[in-house]
């Protein structure tokens, strides 16, 4: 199944749209394997008015949307880590993931281009996508505030060199 989408900046009012659907991918994909507190941190960091404070201040979030649906989103932190990046199940397998992070890179790269690495907290999920993007990683899982993660990063020499 291939579809065509569109990818744009978020919007004000988007928040609610982004969050449910990082919500519904965090509760099938990540949170079997997080506990209460975990869980508890995730909500804090994953709520409109969280998101919302966020863009104001400097993070970067953009969005996949098919006929108005928002079906993707990755935000960037500080022009040098990603902080999140999902996509809705129904959409998995349709290479969304790979262009959000794709256009993170450009936006990197084009607002902070003096940018050696970029990096990640992966879920367990999400690490092989990861790793086929071309981060590697860095340190062992950690456990922090119950938030499970895998430090990784991507060093955009060798993704400029890999890019045609």
């Amino acid at each position: 199944m291939s579809i065509l989408y569109k990818v744009r900046p978020l919007k004000p009012g988007d928040e609610v749209e982004v969050c449910n659907l990082v919500a519904r991918s965090f509760n099938e994909f990540i949170a079997p394997g997080f506990s209460e507190v975990g869980i508890e941190e995730f909500y804090r960091y994953v709520n409109p008015r969280a998101l919302h404070k966020r863009w104001r201040t400097g993070y970067h979030v953009i969005l996949a949307e098919y006929h108005e649906l928002i079906i993707g989103v990755v935000e960037v932190k500080k022009r040098r880590h990603i902080s999140m990046l999902y996509v809705e199940k129904t959409y998995h397998r349709n290479g969304i993931a790979s262009e959000l992070l794709e256009k993170a890179l450009g936006y990197i790269l084009s607002s902070a281009p003096k940018t050696k690495e970029v990096t990640v907290n992966s879920s367990q999920y999400a690490k092989p996508f990861y790793e086929r993007e071309g981060f590697r990683k860095t340190d062992e899982e950690k456990v922090i505030h119950g938030i499970v993660h895998i430090p990784m990063a991507l060093a955009l020499e060798e993704k400029k060199a890999a890019t045609p």
